[in-house]
């Protein structure tokens, strides 16, 4: 089986569910088999191996997430005090 890394906002937007849990993908890390079953990086059984260059690509898309997340936290004004 050969897995890569795919654009999740595709699968999202044509509500594709993971193989492995039945929940729909959303804008994590989501992997592509070589039949064009999807999974997210997450559920990625053990006896799966995956290639170091995709594992390599999925932290780095992961890293780019986080740190968009800080950004944006980092300059959103704070909302009103209830």
């Amino acid at each position: 089986m050969q897995i890569t890394i795919i654009a999740s906002s595709t699968m999202v937007h044509h509500r594709v569910k993971c193989m492995i849990c039945g929940r729909p993908v959303d804008h994590r890390v989501v992997f592509m088999t070589d039949d064009a079953r999807v999974l997210h990086a997450g559920c990625v059984p053990d006896h799966v191996k995956v290639p170091i260059a995709v594992l390599l690509q999925a932290i780095r898309r992961l890293e780019r997430m986080v740190e968009r997340a800080r950004t944006n936290d980092r300059y959103d004004p704070p909302g009103p005090e209830p």
